[in-house]
């Protein structure tokens, strides 16, 4: 008789546990569906997964399930709480790596890349950027012409991953790369990289806790790439260096939801400046300076270049007698390579593939260029599905 009132009250906390649970998970589940969803986050810089549509032919064929998995991911309610927790605890365990990051020394959080390099989407695009230069082949000679695809900070760090770490070569697939175009477009910016780092391995090519390239960084491919093109011997005694922001946490760091070491993010200014105005997107949004001072007090103070990504961007520089007119096909890693070509064209267009709903053939066209650069970094390459619009 007295074990019995221990085991009903053991009993009857297990009924108060489990009534817990379910009302967790059930008020959990409600409050995904119920909640306004989330276009985009903030901390990693990106568009969410929105609720997809429930349709027959993606039900049957588990498409609605994996897109589904994805969204309810991406929409979690407290989702940047939870990802802070779980990081904790990995860290705690002495992990070196999570979400496809390693946790580095010097404080870099180096993005890994798996399987980014062997899909189809990455062979596809080798075929699709060598086919666009063929093309352009026809109106251009090869030293009017350049393609740029940068490594990425696991190819160009290898001294601070992890003991054990064992990413995938991209110089491989850069390669690949090369030997698809047409003789002499290829820059090869490892190289250029490769002995920057060798020459002075202090210098800091990659942001800590973001996956973009330095300006210092971009400014050694700029200078070797502009010798090579014969647009003139550059360097940097030519500029002046202002520090703008030495609080840059960038979408690496947040998508592990720490807060990693902080980076400074540089402007270098031409020692003898030039007049110079931006067109955005074939509208009236004409603006004055290639840096937005604005986006120095948000959580994407990369931004500072340019206002971040946008379809197209005209700089023109009046005064310019060059006779010359470039057109960058790019990704965000040229935001910070760009501003070094303007005194050296009377007009340089950025394109970005993946936000510029018109022909980009129609644009060369259309705009009389003398030189074009396609500028995009290795892992972003690879995954990019807007370069179809290349063939357009």
């Amino acid at each position: 008789m007295r074990n019995e009132q221990p085991r009903a009250a053991k009993g009857h906390g297990s009924v108060y546990l489990n009534t817990v649970f379910l009302l967790l998970i059930f008020g959990f589940t409600v409050a995904n569906i119920i909640r306004p969803q989330k276009e985009r986050s903030e901390a990693e810089n990106r568009s969410l997964t929105q609720r997809p549509a429930l349709e027959w032919d993606s039900l049957i064929s588990g498409e609605f399930a994996k897109e589904y998995e994805t969204y309810l991911s991406d929409q979690f309610i407290l989702r940047d709480g939870w990802i802070t927790l779980r990081t904790g605890i990995e860290r705690a365990a002495l992990k070196q790596e999570l979400s496809d990051i390693y946790f580095a020394s010097d404080s870099y959080l180096i993005e890994k890349h798996t399987g980014v390099f062997d899909t189809d989407t990455a062979k596809a695009n080798i075929g699709r950027v060598a086919a666009f230069f063929q093309t352009l082949e026809e109106s251009f000679t090869p030293e009017h012409l350049s393609c740029i695809v940068v490594p990425n900070a696991v190819k160009m760090l290898p001294e601070m991953l992890p003991a054990f770490a064992d990413p995938y070569d991209e110089e491989v697939y850069l390669n690949q790369i090369k030997a698809a175009l047409p003789e002499g477009i290829w820059f090869d910016a490892l190289d250029v990289l490769r002995r920057s780092h060798s020459e002075d391995p202090s210098r800091q090519l990659y942001y800590r806790t973001d996956h973009h390239w330095t300006t210092e960084a971009a400014f050694d491919v700029f200078s070797a790439w502009a010798a090579e093109k014969g647009l003139g011997e550059v360097d940097a005694g030519q500029f002046t260096v202002q520090t703008v922001t030495d609080s840059f946490e960038g979408t690496v760091s947040s998508k592990l939801g720490i807060a990693g070491k902080a980076d400074s993010i540089q402007r270098w200014d031409p020692a003898v400046p030039y007049d110079y105005y931006l067109v955005y997107n074939h509208s009236d949004d004409i603006r004055n300076s290639i840096y937005q001072d604005s986006f120095l007090e948000t959580k994407d103070k990369y931004a500072y270049f340019y206002g971040g990504n946008q379809g197209l961007i005209e700089t023109k520089m009046p005064q310019g007698n060059t006779g010359r007119r470039l057109l960058i096909i790019k990704d965000s890693y040229a935001h910070c390579f760009a501003p070094f070509t303007c005194g050296l064209f009377d007009e340089v267009d950025l394109v970005d593939p993946r936000y510029y709903n018109a022909s980009i053939k129609d644009l060369i066209a259309s705009k009389s260029y003398t030189d074009v650069l396609f500028l995009f970094n290795a892992s972003g390459f690879a995954e990019e599905t807007g370069l179809a619009r290349l063939a357009v």
